[in-house]
């Protein structure tokens, strides 16, 4: 009984694998060009699929890393003219100063 079980199942499963293949063949075209609807893909498309990526990335990198570079050379600027202003500042006091002591060049 087990081993007329086994075969039932068996020549079940083999069965199921075949009717795919009957189908598939009443489909075919035998006279077709081509295969289906299936298109082969077109080179430029091919091209933009496999490097639109890439290449947006290093372009994002790129304006990054000059952003960031000239976000560091503004920063830079401004404190050297902070700086300078300080020192310009911090003369004119010391100037101011000595005139209202009157050792000034014109006491």
């Amino acid at each position: 009984m087990a081993a007329r079980s086994s075969v039932a199942v068996l020549s079940r499963a083999l069965r199921e694998q075949r009717a795919p293949l009957r189908l598939s063949r009443t489909i075919s075209r035998p006279y077709s060009t081509s295969r289906g609807d299936e298109k082969r893909p077109s080179i430029v498309g091919t091209f933009y699929k496999t490097f639109t990526r890439p290449v947006l990335k290093v372009l994002l990198m790129a304006t990054l890393t000059y952003q960031i570079l000239y976000w560091g050379w503004i920063k830079l600027e401004q404190d050297e003219i902070r700086a300078e202003k300080k020192n310009d500042i911090e003369t004119l006091e010391a100037k101011v100063a000595e005139l209202q002591q009157g050792k000034g060049p014109g006491a």
